[in-house]
């Protein structure tokens, strides 16, 4: 049995996202998968993890932080979407 994780690049929008699944398919030992956040999908782009330390620490500095939390459920609905995965499915 082999574990892979991935994240970053590896995550960044659909099109890595399928290639995961492709190299996770096409080896049957591996059965494990570890992910974490999606990174930067251009150049200009701002890491989900990055868009999480924004969000925490507008909530440590009294702020809701709204815009942060809806940046990163933006970024996680455009990828949703991309995979085809229905709406209803995705918190909003």
């Amino acid at each position: 049995m082999k574990v892979c994780k991935f994240g970053g690049s590896s995550l960044a929008n659909a099109e890595q996202i399928r290639k995961v699944c492709d190299i996770m398919l096409s080896d049957p030992d591996r059965r494990v998968m570890v992910v974490s956040a999606p990174g930067k999908r251009t150049r200009e782009d701002i890491k989900v993890t990055d868009l999480l330390i924004a969000l925490a620490n507008a909530r440590i500095s009294g702020y809701d932080g709204e815009v942060e939390k809806q940046a990163v459920l933006n970024r996680f609905e455009s990828i949703g979407q991309d995979l085809g995965i229905a709406a209803d499915v995705m918190p909003s």
